[in-house]
């Protein structure tokens, strides 16, 4: 029996050892996922003052050419005036002189034509450095607010580390938190990545390409060359499109600014249009300004609900509900959908890293989670977490 005692005593250190390593694994890769989101923050500062500087030079060369364009036009029309005197007393100058006044007349023409062409294409350079700065300079952004995020989440899991290993199943199952924010972590980062590279950063690339073809071929053939242009700036719509599908997925930086329900408002308008997805949203009680870390968490966890309905429910449309009381918030996300056995999935460690991150997304804040489901009839998750309103807010 003592052995037996001692086996599982040595069983639970191994295991606590194995969720104390895990446990680092988590710091380590949030760690590094803040590194790499500031990297990519800090090539993009990096990029805005590479556009600023290629903004100044062409705003110095548009100078330029406007000058010059101005003084070609009196040259212009200075040439057009002795081409005129020299028409009309043609007799009074040799064939040489009427020959050469003819020849500047038309060369100084065909240097007005040519810089006019020129200032035309600086304006549009000068127009698409000036949208990809304002590109850039927003992905940055989009970037710091994450890093904020990610910040949040170190401090949380830090915190939280003694109450962690108080018990051997309180550690397992913090252990699966961890393996979520691993795994939720990675995700995140490889699909901006991906997209990224797969959109604004091929696009961009393919615009400059296009650009340095613009230049050979202006002077030989400005029809094809404006043809180009107008491409290149379809390009750059796209690429404006692609980058605000990608700050879709970074929306809970707009809590801070506009707070919770006009977030999920905008976030629900935007996910019906995106995925054919009717969302029924009402709200009652009055709604505060509260801390930004218990708006992002709860914005994450109606997130992750509801795309559950839509990837599992085998519906077209989900009910969320939320209530504003003294004491805390209460949301409810509801379908009406298959649903499916709470118990089946109530076994230890068998529930979805979904089910689990919004579990722990709740706890964290001092909340809970109640999920009422079962076959044929449908799912109710049912969110509550205490308040400490700021300000009240319209």
């Amino acid at each position: 029996m003592v052995q037996e005692e001692s086996n599982s005593l040595a069983g639970e250190e191994i295991q606590l050892q194995k969720l104390d390593q895990v446990l680092a694994q988590v710091r380590h890769s949030l760690e590094t996922g803040r590194q790499e989101i500031y990297d990519i923050a800090d090539d993009c500062r990096k990029q805005c003052e590479i556009m600023q500087t290629r903004m100044e030079e062409s705003n110095l060369e548009t100078a330029r050419l406007i000058d010059m364009v101005d003084s070609y036009e009196k040259m212009d029309r200075m040439a057009r005036h002795r081409l005129m005197e020299v028409s009309s007393n043609f007799k009074r100058y040799s064939e040489e002189y009427i020959k050469s006044t003819y020849e500047k007349a038309q060369t100084t023409q065909n240097e007005l034509i040519w810089l006019r062409q020129q200032e035309l294409f600086q304006r549009k350079k000068r127009e698409e450095l000036s949208r990809q700065l304002k590109q850039y300079q927003e992905i940055a952004r989009k970037a710091d607010n994450y890093l904020q995020s990610t910040g949040l989440a170190l401090k949380i899991l830090e915190a939280n580390l003694t109450s962690i290993l108080d018990t051997m199943e309180e550690a397992i199952r913090r252990q699966n938190m961890g393996l979520w924010i691993v795994e939720s972590l990675e995700a995140e980062r490889r699909k901006i990545s991906r997209e990224l590279h797969d959109g604004p950063a091929q696009s961009i690339a393919g615009m400059l390409i296009r650009l340095d073809l613009v230049k050979y071929i202006f002077e030989e053939d400005s029809d094809r060359a404006m043809e180009e242009l107008s491409s290149i700036r379809d390009m750059g719509r796209e690429s404006l499109d692609d980058l605000r599908r990608i700050m879709f997925d970074l929306k809970p930086s707009a809590v801070q600014e506009v707070g919770l329900i006009a977030t999920l408002k905008e976030y629900f308008e935007a996910y019906e249009n995106k995925y054919d997805f009717e969302i029924e949203f009402v709200s009652f009680g009055q709604v505060k300004k509260y801390d930004l870390s218990l708006e992002i968490a709860l914005f994450r966890v109606v997130q992750e609900a509801i795309t559950n309905v839509r990837k599992h429910a085998g519906v077209k449309k989900a009910m969320v509900k939320l209530e504003a009381i003294p004491s805390g918030l209460n949301i409810v996300i509801k379908d009406r959908g298959k649903g499916f056995d709470v118990n089946e999935q109530a076994g230890f460690g068998q529930e979805s890293y979904g089910i689990l991150g919004m579990r722990e997304r709740a706890e964290l804040l001092g909340g809970k989670i109640s999920i009422i489901s079962r076959p044929g009839a449908g799912t109710q998750v049912i969110v509550e977490v205490p308040t400490e309103g700021e300000e009240q807010i319209g």
